[in-house]
């Protein structure tokens, strides 16, 4: 009797235990798509049960008709109580599942992020032409991402029938996103980009505008924005399905109009500031960035520096090997806050970019708002950052760092693509850059600085910026800097063909795998086979 007892319940025991265990984990606090996610089992699982249950229901008792009746009343009361509560914490925990190779029915990141972080209401009203199947397909997508974020409110109008309400907001042609926040209202014509959706969210979100102004005068790769980008179109297979999903934006390898587009695109303001001439920093200016300087600052300029960080200003400066940066530059503004750069070349054998061991792939990150949701970056060419013991009040966070198998060569001497390696190299985890804020040595207690420092300024060109999450890193400096965190972030769109990249140790684990373990495992079931069946 037990064996047969325990044979004939065990599945249903098994599925009540699992729908208990997704149930409590799903109130575990593991974020709100796992805990949907859980939920959403959870409640697949009583429903399954309630059927086991069923089917194993005898259809007629032993008892009396009255108390088959009231036995029969309350199943079916039970069963309806409970097939609404699950519907009731289905449409309250709802997940989207997307079975599609190419992911086509998943808003982008650009879009979600934004509506998962909204802090205040945001209205979208989209008139779209419902012949375009893009803009339908838009629309679509749109509503996925509004499902059950009450902050966020979308409205899909066909411009053929509503003209008037069109006209009232200023709509002139099909395809148009009308955004509004507050008072604030944003109009992008010509959409049929949800990620495009999500930068524009981002600039009506956005209270004040921010100013960065990019220092020029020493070699510096900066160029005032341009009226209109040059892009290049490639033929894809996604691209035959979405619009610009083949476009290429062309620009010099060393310039940074990706890093500008970007910034234009979340509502930062940019211009160029010419230390040479200037007797103070403007106070317009959010954020300083000097991007790879090439010549040295006079002492003027560093005095400038100077003052402007004791003043609580905020400042980027993103070096590189052949940087000038000696002397007062390096005593006035790098050695009060315990940092310092020899003029080198990082070269990291474990983790690097395709082949080049100068090229270092950076995997894993501390917590910092500035690397917070950062997958893999790429530093090339960088030269060390030396962090010594900061003054009081002063906090210092390495962002980056490399293996500990890194060692240092000149900035003149070519780094074999190899990864070769000098016998007398003294190999050391090298940092690749900090963040510090605080109190500047010397200033008052209401003075609060921020200084980002990196080794390299390529990351952020037009070369490296949309390679894996360096486009990321770059804006999350700036509005770090900026001080920016009323608004979400979001990842960049990369303009670029999409890459696989991989550091020189998945590339060595994936060729073991594919090229290797692969073949050998099925010539050897092969032979196992063959030997069971000779």
């Amino acid at each position: 009797m037990m064996a047969r007892f325990a044979r004939a319940d065990f599945g249903l025991a098994a599925l009540v235990a699992g729908a208990v265990a997704t149930g409590l984990l799903g109130f575990a606090g593991l974020g709100e798509t796992v805990s949907n996610g859980l939920l959403f089992a959870a409640c697949l699982l009583v429903l399954l049960a309630l059927f086991v249950l069923a089917v194993r229901l005898p259809l007629r008792g032993g008892a009396s008709r009255a108390s088959e009746w009231a036995m029969n009343a309350a199943i079916v009361c039970g069963a309806v109580a409970i097939v609404v509560g699950a519907n009731v914490a289905l449409y309250r925990h709802d997940v989207h599942l997307d079975v599609s190779r190419e992911g086509a029915n998943t808003p982008p990141r650009q879009l979600t992020d934004v509506i998962a972080q909204l802090r205040e209401p945001l209205a979208l009203t989209y008139f779209y032409n419902a012949g375009d199947p893009h803009a339908v397909g838009l629309r679509d997508l749109v509503q996925i991402a509004a499902r059950n974020h009450p902050l966020f409110v979308f409205r899909a109008v066909d411009l053929d029938k509503e003209p008037g309400t069109a006209r009232d907001l200023g709509v002139r042609v099909y395809n148009t996103a009308v955004l509004q926040a507050g008072d604030r209202k944003v109009l992008v014509e010509n959409v049929v980009d949800p990620a495009r959706l999500g930068l524009a969210a981002l600039r009506v979100l956005r209270k004040h505008t921010e100013t960065v102004c990019f220092v020029t005068g020493h070699g510096e790769t900066f160029r005032p924005m341009p009226s209109h980008f040059h892009y290049s179109h490639v033929e894809t297979l996604k691209g035959h399905e979405t619009p610009g999903a083949g476009d290429v934006l062309e620009a010099s390898p060393e310039q940074l109009d990706r890093l500008e587009l970007a910034l234009n695109q979340i509502g930062f303001e940019m211009r160029e500031l010419v230390t040479a001439t200037s007797v103070v920093i403007p106070p317009d200016c959010s954020v300083i960035a000097e991007i790879g300087p090439r010549s040295a600052f006079t002492a003027d300029e560093v005095q400038l520096f100077g003052n402007y960080l004791k003043g609580g200003g905020r400042l980027l400066l993103l070096l590189d090997p052949l940087s000038e940066i000696s002397g007062d530059f390096e005593r006035l503004v790098l050695k009060p806050v315990g940092l310092s750069s020899a003029a080198a070349i990082v070269v990291d054998p474990l983790n690097h970019f395709r082949t080049d061991s100068d090229k270092v792939a950076v995997p894993y990150y501390p917590s910092h708002p500035i690397t917070k949701r950062l997958a893999l970056t790429i530093f090339p060419h960088a030269r060390p950052i030396s962090v010594g013991q900061p003054p009081s009040g002063v906090a210092v966070v390495v962002l980056a760092a490399s293996s500990q198998d890194s060692y240092l060569k000149s900035p003149q001497a070519t780094v074999a693509v190899t990864g070769g390696e000098a016998p007398s190299a003294n190999r050391t985890s090298q940092t690749l850059a900090v963040a510090l804020e605080g109190t500047w040595p010397g200033a008052g207690d209401d003075k609060h600085f921020r200084l980002v420092v990196a080794g390299t300024s390529k990351f952020a060109s037009n070369e490296y910026f949309p390679y894996v999450s360096n486009g990321e890193l770059s804006l999350s400096m700036l509005r770090w800097l900026a001080e920016d965190d009323a608004t979400p972030s979001v990842a960049p769109q990369p303009l670029k063909l999409p890459e696989i990249v991989m550091t020189s140790r998945q590339m060595r684990d994936s060729f073991i795998v594919l090229e290797v373990l692969l073949p050998l495992s099925t010539a050897l079931f092969g032979m196992l086979m063959w030997w069971r069946r000779r």
